[in-house]
């Protein structure tokens, strides 16, 4: 928990003391479809988001990134749940497009076991002033099973200032 707080703090600080652009609330929704060790006993993934970028420079952007996503199980299969806390890095190599990914820690929890572990979700996207529109890979590391999942998520940009 205390290499969480750190890794919060670090990015804090590092979008505060690069203060050069605008900063950025997303809040998005995310619906994917389940791979990996969870192919044959999760149907569908549905998620929220909520993401605070600082774009830094023209071209790459730094933030923190959480929220919820839902892996529904199957045939009386517990539903697994996972909750990010990550470092949000974006590059944009135009104007509207970005390559990026969110890396840190995720929470899961199924049924009353709990795990956690890495957390990673590249992602490629079309971004304009407004919304974000995206496809993504998300996946997280567990002691026993590493859900992964394939989607799109579209995000709406509330712009905080200059």
């Amino acid at each position: 928990m205390r290499k969480i707080v750190v890794l919060v703090l670090a990015i804090a600080s590092f979008t505060q003391a690069n203060a050069q652009g605008s900063d950025w609330i997303k809040l998005g929704i995310h619906a994917g479809l389940p791979i990996g060790d969870v192919t044959d006993s999760h149907a569908l993934v549905l998620g929220l988001d909520l993401k605070y970028q600082f774009l830094n420079t023209n071209s790459y952007a730094v933030g923190i990134s959480t929220g919820y996503t839902n892996y529904f199980g199957e045939d009386e299969i517990e539903d697994i749940g996972i909750i990010p806390i990550a470092g949000l890095f974006r590059y944009y190599p135009t104007k509207n497009f970005f390559l990026g990914a969110d890396l840190g820690y995720g929470f899961a929890r199924s049924g009353d076991e709990d795990d956690n572990g890495f957390y990673y979700r590249p992602e490629i996207g079309y971004h304009d002033n407004n919304w974000n529109i995206y496809g993504f890979y998300q996946g997280i590391s567990l002691n026993e099973l590493n859900p992964s999942s394939i989607g799109i998520g579209i995000s709406f940009n509330i712009v905080r200032g200059s």
